[in-house]
């Protein structure tokens, strides 16, 4: 069984009938972590910009699902509850997140895990899916080619070279 349909199970398996197997919006957050882990451990701390923008396109594929999963949950998680869970400090550092997502997401499937800590900790992946998506909007998309012609830390000296010039256009 591979980890998508593992993570699945345990998750409708602890739910006391509150997901079925069919459940497509847990599917789908489900697949779309696995897919940014895989993509973390494959690139490693400097993906190129073509895979970047590729990871963007599957994080924002997979938006709506997220949101209605979430919408679905919020009768399983007591006031307060998610309170403790979101407040730590998101890093914009792409090797910190790359760190906490990975670990995370091996932690989802821990047997030992409660149903709503996993519930919990598959928001707190797609967060951080959204993090990296917010952190890499526009920047992945002005990319020179597949090939790789201009570097990851060279597209973004340009971008906030251009930035910075269009700012001072606009004081002036």
């Amino acid at each position: 069984m591979n980890s998508i349909e593992r993570i699945k199970e345990l998750i409708v398996n602890g739910s006391d009938g509150y997901f079925d197997d069919e459940d497509i919006y847990l599917h789908v957050t489900i697949r779309i972590a696995k897919d940014f882990y895989d993509f973390l451990v494959k690139f490693g701390d400097s993906p190129e910009p073509y895979d970047i923008d590729f990871m963007m396109g599957t994080i924002r594929s997979g938006i709506d699902e997220f949101f209605q999963l979430a919408y679905i949950c919020r009768a399983l998680f007591e006031k307060g509850f998610w309170a403790g869970v979101s407040d730590k400090q998101v890093s914009w550092n792409y090797p910190e997140l790359r760190k906490d997502f990975m670990r995370l997401f091996e932690h989802l499937e821990d047997p030992d895990l409660k149903v709503l800590d996993r519930l919990a900790s598959l928001f707190v992946l797609a967060h951080l899916e959204l993090v990296f998506l917010a952190q890499n909007f526009p920047s992945a998309q002005f990319y020179e080619s597949p090939s790789g012609s201009r570097s990851w830390d060279e597209t973004m000296r340009y971008i906030r070279a251009s930035y910075e010039a269009r700012r001072k256009k606009l004081k002036s």
